[in-house]
């Protein structure tokens, strides 16, 4: 799990040394940054709510709920059956609400996604690409004989059709049993358990963004929650056409602990660990641990801060790594809510190879990396078309968005990327080439994002991503990489 490129280990250690001392410094700093950020939006919160109490009559309508800790995605869970108004999560669940049975509901959505990546290999041949439209039917079952259970099972069929191909490959037909659990609730107030394939997601999709076979137990009081679970990605096999090739995620378990105080309306502030035990393709045990926090700081001023350190062991090194991600999101008054968003993203890297500490930040491997900044849709933060995990990186980003429609959205985002130390490889990144090592410039990168809602039950996602390679690629640093992909979902429920 290293990196091809080697350096003289006494020097480098010294240098590791030195270059860890800034990097702990400044998550010390951001968590002190974190609690006061938290207590300014608190004071802003209260003031706003005070302030409207004096100029309004009260009104008898209970708070705005924070929710389930944990989702069951059916008629009874706390959601309207309107149109969605939270942005278009396209992993999303279906919600089971329509009857067709004593207990029984269903719901679902039909979609058709595409998508055409272009010089991937950055070789200058934009003529060369990958183009495939895929039908996806996602029906959604759940029976619920009591206040107490609820049974849940999601399969989901996907056709993809390959309409170009760099190289020739057989695209199969997959139905893959997406969700299934059983939920215990309403025995313990504020308590319910949940056994079985359920999806794991965070706010900003920095931890996980998956569905996974697990035992999970939560617990809320008002506006603090708990969140203890034990998971296995495919402990079960999730394609029951076919048996699929094992994907490295698939050895570790994982421990994790999440708790989370919501205050005000839109803001929180959470504490995580995970413990990620590899069971069959190794020996790592990376632990993490870290805060996360997000909300609105003063009027329309949004903020949010994810900071983490890894720890623990893989093969005969020490696990040594942290990361940042901190960034806010400005709305302004107007016809069209013009936005700008600014963020930078920080994963450490390793500066030698040879010696028996391993530097790199690593994310959990079941991270999505998908927010939204003040559009209707989720995209990839760190880019639609490079998408690298944050290890031995920097992104700086710089986005505008505007919404001429209540639920229509455009967002242009600018990437730049630098890695921390030179290296041949990016983690997680979606080209099909490798940087040489001989340069820190990775390149940046330009998305545009369209998101729209308008129309009850359907949801719409356009994007447009093109990657300009840095110096890290060498001769084909003028060569670019280029993604357009579509993505239409009709909703039952």
């Amino acid at each position: 799990m290293t990196d091809t490129n080697r350096v003289t280990p006494a020097r480098a250690l010294r240098l590791t040394n030195m270059n860890r001392k800034p990097t702990i410094q400044l998550i010390h700093i951001a968590a002190a940054c974190t609690f006061w950020l938290t207590t300014v939006a608190y004071a802003a919160e209260k003031a706003v709510e005070k302030a409207i109490q004096a100029s309004t009559p009260s009104v008898n309508e209970p708070s705005p709920s924070n929710g389930p800790i944990l989702p069951t995605y059916s008629h009874s869970n706390g959601h309207p059956t309107g149109p969605l108004i939270e942005p278009f999560d396209p992993n999303a669940p279906p919600r089971a609400t329509i009857p067709i049975g004593p207990n029984l509901f269903w719901g679902g959505y039909a979609s058709l996604e595409g998508e055409s990546n272009r010089n991937y290999s950055l070789r200058s041949h934009l003529s060369e690409a990958d183009s495939i439209l895929t039908p996806i039917l996602a029906p959604a079952f759940s029976y619920e004989p009591n206040q107490y259970l609820q049974l849940y099972v999601n399969p989901v069929l996907e056709i993809p059709i390959a309409f170009e191909e760099i190289e020739e490959r057989s695209q199969t037909t997959a139905l893959n049993m997406n969700l299934a659990f059983l939920t215990v609730k309403n025995v313990v107030p504020g308590a319910r358990m949940q056994v079985g394939r359920q999806r794991f997601i965070d706010s900003r999709r920095w931890l996980f963004n998956e569905n996974m076979d697990a035992i999970r137990f939560g617990y809320q009081y008002e506006q603090f929650s708990l969140e203890l679970s034990v998971s296995q990605l495919n402990l079960v096999q999730r394609n029951l056409l076919r048996r699929e090739a094992e994907e490295d995620e698939e050895g570790f378990v994982n421990y994790y602990m999440h708790a989370d105080y919501k205050f005000g309306k839109k803001n929180h502030i959470g504490l995580f660990a995970l413990y990620q035990d590899q069971q069959r393709l190794g020996t790592a045990q990376p632990i993490t641990v870290g805060l996360q926090s997000g909300g609105r700081l003063f009027g329309d001023l949004k903020y949010w801060l994810q900071t983490a350190a890894v720890r623990g062991s893989d093969g005969g090194q020490r696990i040594r790594g942290e990361a940042i991600d901190v960034g806010l999101t400005q709305r302004f008054d107007g016809a069209w809510e013009p936005s700008i968003t600014i963020g930078y993203a920080y994963g450490t890297g390793d500066s030698n190879p040879n010696d028996n500490v391993d530097a790199r930040f690593r994310q959990s491997g079941f991270q999505g990396n998908s927010d939204k900044f003040n559009g209707v849709a989720r995209f990839k933060y760190y880019g639609e078309v490079l998408d690298p995990r944050l290890t031995n990186l920097m992104v700086f980003t710089g986005g505008f968005g505007v919404r001429p429609f209540e639920k229509t959205s455009f967002d242009l985002v600018y990437h730049y990327y630098l890695q921390d130390h030179v290296s041949t490889r990016i983690r997680g990144s979606n080209l099909d080439t490798d940087p040489t090592g001989l340069s820190k410039h990775v390149g940046s990168e330009v998305d545009l994002v369209v998101g729209y809602q308008g129309i009850p039950h359907l949801q719409t996602k356009f994007v447009l991503g093109y990657f300009f390679p840095g110096k890290a690629f060498a001769d084909t640093w003028h060569d670019g990489a280029f993604l357009a992909s579509i993505l239409l979902r009709y909703n039952f429920y």
